[in-house]
């Protein structure tokens, strides 16, 4: 299954989180990111969506959120 999302490049991180709650939509009911410093709380639920690929990468692995959003981009393709 390939799904067609949003890259982070050139976006802050809250334009992005917007956008990919928005692209995901078909998928599941995803929050909003509201605090920036929790974004990888905000990303969990990604990882526990049961409809995305099992290879969703972990949030908590990693320090920044744009190396975490482009390997999740790249785990959908």
């Amino acid at each position: 299954m390939t799904i067609s999302i949003t890259l982070p490049s050139g976006l802050g991180l809250r334009d992005w989180a917007d956008q990919i709650s928005l692209d995901l939509d078909p998928y599941g009911a995803f929050g909003r990111l509201d605090v920036e410093d929790q974004w990888k709380n905000w990303a969990m639920q990604f990882v526990n969506n049961m409809t995305l690929k099992e290879n969703v990468p972990i949030p908590y692995a990693f320090d920044n959120w744009r190396e975490w959003a482009e390997r999740f981009c790249q785990a959908l393709e």
